[in-house]
């Protein structure tokens, strides 16, 4: 079967998370301690205990995500009330530093190039609100070379649900076996689409056997290390 789309996850796929996610972090810390002086070791205690809360209260959706219900829980905890102009404060510090310090991934831009020259439909498939991806898109300077976005938020549930690749395909209008779906978690990205039929592609570092066996739908059928060697991989799909 002829291919016709790719699907991107976003985060840790085509940019690197976590320096952008630690600076916004430490970003926050400076705002909080300039309100309450607290220690950097509590600060990071508390943060990841209502990062704890708030995912087991609202797993699978979009909202387990939400920097501001973090936020929000957090200075719960340090003043005991609902402090709107610091939780929105350290909000805005969390999100101005993440999107200021994001990167494209080596080779991500030219990718997204040859795949457009070449005809494919992108879809970008992620878990978070909408809003925060949709600029993500515009910092990173890839929107337009992306035909739509599917989101968690939009879904009403998490990969690796089934409903979030089905909505990516329908808003492209191609079937699973058109499509390769390109992500850095086994779980969440590879066995949601291996379910559908969805032939996938794990960009990792890792070594390893990665042939996919009989209902075993966390191995991929391919693995990369960089995002530029798909497109040898979907030359050689295209073949078949």
């Amino acid at each position: 079967m002829v291919k016709k789309a790719i699907l991107f996850d976003l985060d840790n796929t085509l940019y690197e998370y976590e320096p952008a996610h630690k600076k916004a972090l430490r970003k926050v810390y400076r705002v909080l301690n300039k309100a309450i002086n607290i220690s950097s070791k509590k600060f990071m205690r508390l943060y990841n205990l209502s990062r704890l809360e708030i995912h087991q209260e609202l797993s699978g959706t979009a909202s387990s995500h939400n920097r501001t219900l973090y936020f929000q829980r957090l200075v719960e905890k340090t003043h005991n009330t609902v402090e709107s102009k610091l939780i929105l404060k350290l909000s805005d510090a969390y999100w101005n530093t993440f999107l200021k310090n994001m990167k494209l991934k080596k080779g991500v831009l030219s990718t997204l190039k040859e795949l457009k020259r070449t005809g494919f439909k992108i879809v970008i498939i992620s878990d978070l609100t909408t809003k925060i991806q949709l600029k993500k898109l515009l910092v990173l300077k890839i929107n337009d070379y992306i035909d739509f976005l599917a989101t968690s938020e939009e879904a009403g549930s998490e990969k690796p649900h089934s409903i979030m690749f089905l909505l990516a395909l329908n808003k492209i209008k191609c079937l699973p076996n058109e499509s390769v779906m390109v992500g850095d978690n086994k779980k969440a990205d590879i066995s949601g689409a291996n379910a559908l039929g969805i032939d996938t592609i794990l960009i990792s570092k890792q070594k390893g056997n990665f042939k996919k066996e009989l209902e075993d739908y966390s191995k991929p059928n391919y693995l990369i290390k960089e995002i530029p060697e798909l497109l040898k991989i979907i030359k050689d799909l295209q073949k078949k």
